[in-house]
């Protein structure tokens, strides 16, 4: 099955479970709760912009402090553009990181993108894995779920994150062994296989300075995605209120960071239609709350993260059309694999 097929697949299976999910929860109710959001959704979509601007911040701590300066909005409308190709062509995340390299070479150092990029999804992860950590602390008693689900989603935390960890001590010995191994064997033009030769130990040095000599950089970039988190947080809270239920800020905790290990866990499933609302459905039955509300919820995220898609796609053509012509798509992506 090819990558267009698949994702097609995926999209039919998804539009089915969300059917039943909405049969289930029952559509009138269902559509009663989307009412009750309403106008409100402006302000959930402009939260999640807020949301973008502090992940682009932690990525522009991983940038060396000499380049930083006036290029905050350049990786915000960056990172919109990578995020809307990750969602609408099928090339899992490889697609978006390519964009970003591409579109910020002749800005700065390709050496310098490519190590930012690597290392702040790295950030992000840990980031994330943390957030989960603690509210998970906090809230975990808060839901009613069977020990066999609850022990299936430790398990799969400790194997992602583990993985996480992997991926950490690569950075941090080091990539250039790897990928010249790696290079040999991949079917590439021997001048890609080449330049990603002579860009891996540039790509080496900006990581160890980063990991090595700049923890406060590191520790700037880890507090703005948890701002980013918490914001998110605050999107559930003011959908709670919407929906008629109370407003809790420990609800509110557990339901964005019960979201935020399961797509921690199943992050290698697409995150198509039907995925994202089924999982609203499972966390507000676990907790008690209407099944119909948490439909109301995932489809409420849906169209935020569809704004955020077409928001990116506008963002990519912008930038492409100032886009000086110093390296072509396929070297940049070549460059990021």
């Amino acid at each position: 099955m090819n990558s267009r097929s698949g994702r097609i697949a995926w999209m039919l299976a998804g539009l089915s479970l969300l059917g039943f999910l909405m049969f289930r929860s029952g559509l009138a109710r269902t559509v009663l709760d989307l009412k009750r959001v309403g106008g409100g959704l402006i302000l959930v979509i402009a939260i999640e912009f807020v949301v973008d601007v502090f992940n682009a911040l932690g990525w522009w701590f991983t940038f060396p402090p000499n380049l930083r300066h006036g290029t905050l909005r350049k990786l915000f409308l960056v990172k919109l553009a990578g995020s809307a190709v990750n969602t609408t062509i099928p090339t899992a995340s490889i697609g978006g990181e390519s964009a970003k390299v591409y579109l910020l070479d002749g800005d700065f150092p390709l050496a310098t993108v490519i190590a930012t990029i690597l290392t702040s999804g790295l950030i992000f992860s840990f980031s994330k894995a943390g957030f989960i950590v603690v509210s998970m602390l906090f809230t975990w008693r808060r839901f009613r779920l069977s020990h066999d689900f609850s022990l299936a989603v430790l398990i799969g935390f400790i194997v992602t994150l583990a993985g996480v960890l992997a991926f950490l001590l690569v950075q941090i010995r080091g990539f250039s062994g790897a990928m010249s191994r790696i290079v040999r064997r991949l079917p590439i033009p021997a001048r890609w296989a080449a330049h990603i030769a002579k860009l891996s130990p540039g790509v080496d040095a900006e990581m160890a300075a980063l990991y090595r000599s700049r923890t406060r950089d590191l520790l700037l970039a880890i507090c703005a995605h948890q701002l980013a988190f918490l914001c998110g947080v605050m999107q559930i809270l003011l959908m709670l209120g919407w929906l008629g239920l109370p407003r809790s800020f420990a609800d509110s905790l557990a339901i964005e960071g019960f979201a935020m290990l399961l797509g921690f866990v199943t992050f290698v499933i697409p995150g198509e239609v039907g995925i994202q609302e089924g999982g609203k459905v499972v966390i507000f039955t676990a907790l008690g709350l209407p099944a119909s509300a948490g439909l109301a919820v995932g489809i409420v995220f849906r169209l935020t993260s569809l704004a955020g898609a077409a928001a990116g796609l506008i963002a990519l053509a912008a930038l492409k059309g100032r886009k000086r012509p110093a390296l072509a798509l396929g070297e940049a992506q070549s460059a990021v694999n």
